[in-house]
C-alpha cells in the first residue's frame, strides 16, 4: 500500500492556494449583508444545485459512512439511495415558496411568520445543531488526514478548521458555491475511478455480490441499533430537511423557476451515490475481512478502523498524484460543506438573534461585520468540538445520527409546514419545537428507543400540536374542560408509553425523569392552547401579508438587478480552474506508473480538462447572451 509522497503534498498545497484564490476572487463581490449571505440572488441554479448535491459529502461520507457500509454491507446501499428521492420530493414542496420570502436566513421568515421568541429559539436550537455536526464533519475529515500525512489528531483539527474559517471569511456564499462545483467534478472523476477499480479486487460486480452477506434489515453498530425503521425515518427526516434547510440554496437564485431546478439538479447528481460510495467500501469488506490484520489500519483498532476503509482502497489503488487529488477533494468537501454551514449560522445569529434581541436596524455593511465575527466564534466552536469527538470510542457515524435525528424533526416541521399551512397561530411553531425536542430528548437519550421510533414519535408529537393548534387554541376558548380532559390524557398516555419501556439497560433515575417529561408534555397542552388563543387580529393580518409576499412572484428586474446590478461571472473562473487542477494531473505521466494507473490518471485529466475547457469557452458567450436579452 502507498504512502503519501512530495507530488501529492505539492498537488494538496496547489489546491488550497486556488481554493483561497477563488474566495478572494468573489471578496469584491460581497459588498455587504445580501451578498455574503444570499449571492445577491444570482447564484445559477446549475450551480446551486450542485452546492445542494455536495453539501452531502464532506470527509464524513469516505470515513463514517464508509464504515457503516463496510459493517452494514447491503443495508448501506438503501441508506444511499434515500437522497435523490428526499431532494426531489422536499424541495417541490418548498422550493417556489422559499425564493419568494426574499429571505437570506433560513429562520428570517419566523419573525413574521411566527413571533420573536420562535425566532429566537428556533434561531439558537438550529445553530447549535449545525455546530455540534460541524465538529463531526471537521473531525472525520481530521481523523482521514492524519494516517495519510502523519499528523497529531489535535493539530491537523487546529490547522484544517482554520483554514475553512479564513476561506469562509473571504468568499461568503459565492465562494462557496464555486468551489462546490470545482470540488463536485474533482470528487465525482475520483471516485467513478475508484469503483472500477475496486471491482478488479474481487473479479467484478456479480462476484462481489455473490461474496457479500445477504441483505438485512437489523444490524448493531458501536453499541447503536439500526433497523427498516431508521431508513423511513431517515427518509422523512431528509426529505423534511431539504424543504426547510436548503433554503440558501433556493433563495439565492434568481426566481421561482431557478429554485425548482436547484432540487431536480440535485436529485439528479443524488443518483450516483449509491454506486460511487457504496460499492468502494462494500469490496473492502470481502477484500479485507480482517482489518487487524492489515498494517494500513492496524494503529486505528481502538478507535474504528472501518473509518478508513475508502482511504485504504485509495492508497491501493490510485497512483500518486491523483491520491493527492483524492486528499485534496476530500478536504475542499469538509471546507465548502463546513463552510456553508458558517455562513447559515453566522446568518441566524446576526440577522435573526443579534439583531433581533437587540432590536437594532443594521444597514447591510454592519450586517456583514457582524457575519463575520459570528463565523470566527462558530469556527473556533466547532474545531473545539472536534478535538473531542475525534477519539470518541462512539464512532463518527453514530455521532452524526445522534444530532441529525435528535435535532431536525422539531426545527424542520415548523420552518417546512409554516410555508405550507396558513391558519395556523404564531405560537405554533414555539410549542411545536418544544414538544418535538422534550419527546426526542426523552426517548433516546432517556429510553434508549432506536432511531426509528423515536423520529417517528417525535415527528408525531411535533407535526400533532403544530398542526392543530388553530382548534385548540379555539377550545380553550370555548370549551376549557373539554381541553383539560384532553392534556390529561395525553399526559397519562405519555407517561404510560414511557412506563412501559422495557428495563433493560435503563436506570430507574432516568425512567422517573422519563415519566415526569410525559406528564410535563400532557400539562403544557392546556398552557399552548391558551397562548393559541391569544393571536390577535393585527397578528392574522401580518400572517396574512406574510402569504401575500409568498404569493407574489419575483420581479427579478426589479429585485435582482436593481440599482445597476449585473450578473456574476462564474462559469469562466471555474473553468479555468479545472483547467489547471487537469494539467497538474497530467505532471503524474512523469514518474513510474503501471498501464492501469496511466488510464486512471489520463481519465481523470480528461475529466477536469474537459469539462473545465467547456465552461471556460462557453462561460462569458453565455452571460453576455443573457446581459444583452435583459437589456
Amino acid at each position: 500500500m502507498k504512502s503519501v509522497n512530495s507530488f501529492d503534498i505539492a498537488i494538496v498545497i496547489v489546491y488550497f492556494l486556488i481554493i483561497m484564490g477563488i474566495g478572494l476572487y468573489f471578496m469584491r463581490v460581497n459588498k455587504g449583508g445580501k451578498e455574503y449571505f444570499t449571492g445577491g440572488s444570482m447564484i445559477p441554479w446549475w450551480m446551486s444545485g450542485m452546492s445542494l448535491y455536495m453539501g452531502n459529502f464532506s470527509a464524513w461520507i469516505f470515513t463514517g459512512a464508509a464504515g457503516f457500509a463496510y459493517s452494514t454491507g447491503l443495508f448501506t446501499i438503501l441508506y444511499f439511495c434515500i437522497s435523490p428521492v428526499a431532494y426531489l420530493i422536499g424541495s417541490s414542496m418548498t422550493a417556489t415558496k422559499w425564493r419568494r420570502t426574499r429571505s437570506i436566513s433560513p429562520v428570517e421568515y419566523t419573525l413574521t411568520r411566527y413571533t420573536m421568541s420562535t425566532q429566537q429559539l428556533m434561531g439558537w436550537v438550529l445553530g447549535m445543531n449545525f455546530i455540534l455536526s460541524g465538529g463531526v464533519q471537521l473531525a472525520s475529515t481530521c481523523k482521514l488526514f492524519a494516517p495519510l500525512l502523519g499528523f497529531d489528531l489535535r493539530i491537523i483539527v487546529l490547522l484544517i478548521g482554520a483554514i475553512i474559517l479564513l476561506h469562509n471569511l473571504l468568499g461568503g456564499l459565492w465562494g462557496d458555491m464555486a468551489m462546490d462545483v470545482v470540488q463536485g467534478v474533482v470528487l465525482l472523476g475520483i471516485t467513478f475511478i475508484v469503483m472500477p477499480l475496486s471491482l478488479r479486487l474481487v473479479g467484478g460486480p456479480m462476484a462481489l455480490w455473490d461474496a457479500l452477506p445477504p441483505l438485512s434489515f437489523d444490524h448493531t453498530y458501536n453499541g447503536v441499533h439500526y433497523t427498516g425503521h431508521w431508513l423511513a425515518a431517515i427518509l422523512m427526516i431528509t426529505t423534511i430537511g431539504i424543504a426547510s434547510g436548503a433554503a440558501p440554496k433556493f433563495y439565492s437564485v434568481k426566481n421561482e423557476r431557478d429554485a425548482r431546478r436547484v432540487g431536480k439538479t440535485a436529485a439528479l447528481f443524488a443518483l450516483s451515490i449509491p454506486f460511487v460510495f457504496g460499492i468502494p467500501p462494500l469490496v473492502a469488506k470481502v477484500y479485507w475481512p480482517d482489518l487487524s490484520a492489515v498494517p494500513f489500519f492496524a494503529p486505528f483498532t481502538g478507535i474504528n478502523p472501518q473509518d478508513l476503509v475508502f482511504v485504504g482502497l485509495v492508497m491501493k489503488l490510485l497512483p500518486h498524484g491523483l491520491i493527492g487529488v483524492f486528499i485534496a477533494a476530500m478536504l475542499a468537501a469538509t471546507m465548502t460543506t463546513l463552510s456553508t454551514v458558517y455562513n447559515m449560522v453566522s446568518s441566524i445569529f446576526s440577522r435573526d438573534i443579534y439583531q433581533g434581541m437587540s432590536r437594532r436596524t443594521l444597514t447591510d455593511r454592519q450586517l456583514l461585520t457582524a457575519g463575520r465575527i459570528a463565523a470566527v466564534c462558530i469556527g473556533i466552536t466547532v474545531m473545539g468540538l472536534a478535538t473531542w469527538f475525534v477519539t470518541s470510542k462512539t464512532g463518527i457515524f453514530n455521532l452524526m445520527q445522534t444530532f441529525f435525528t435528535l435535532f431536525n424533526i422539531p426545527l424542520t416541521v415548523p420552518i417546512a409546514f409554516g410555508l405550507i399551512f396558513r391558519r395556523v397561530p404564531k405560537w405554533s411553531a414555539f410549542g411545536a419545537v418544544v414538544w418535538g425536542l422534550i419527546t426526542g430528548a426523552t426517548v433516546r437519550l432517556l429510553l434508549n428507543w432506536d432511531i426509528g421510533p423515536q423520529v417517528y414519535l417525535a415527528f408525531a408529537m411535533t407535526f400533532a400540536i403544530f398542526s392543530t393548534s388553530r382548534w385548540t387554541g379555539t377550545l380553550y376558548t370555548k370549551n376549557k374542560l373539554l381541553l383539560a380532559a384532553i392534556s390529561v390524557a395525553i399526559a397519562a398516555g405519555m407517561a404510560a408509553l414511557f412506563l412501559a419501556t422495557p428495563v433493560g439497560d435503563v436506570a430507574e433515575w432516568k425512567r422517573l425523569l422519563a415519566i415526569a417529561s410525559g406528564l410535563a408534555l400532557g400539562g403544557s397542552l392546556y398552557f399552548f392552547a391558551r397562548v393559541f388563543a391569544l393571536e390577535t387580529e393585527e397578528e392574522r393580518a401580518q400572517v396574512a401579508a406574510f402569504f401575500k409576499k409568498v404569493d407574489t412572484p419575483v420581479d427579478v428586474e426589479r429585485e435582482v438587478y436593481a440599482a445597476g446590478r449585473r450578473q456574476v461571472s462564474t462559469l469562466p473562473i471555474v473553468g479555468r480552474t479545472m483547467m489547471l487542477l487537469g494539467g497538474m494531473i497530467c505532471l503524474a505521466f512523469l514518474q513510474h506508473m503501471s498501464l492501469t494507473e496511466r488510464v486512471a490518471v489520463a481519465a481523470m485529466s480528461c475529466i477536469l480538462l474537459g469539462f473545465g475547457g467547456f465552461m471556460w469557452y462557453y462561460g462569458r458567450n453565455m452571460e453576455r447572451r443573457g446581459e444583452t436579452m435583459r437589456h
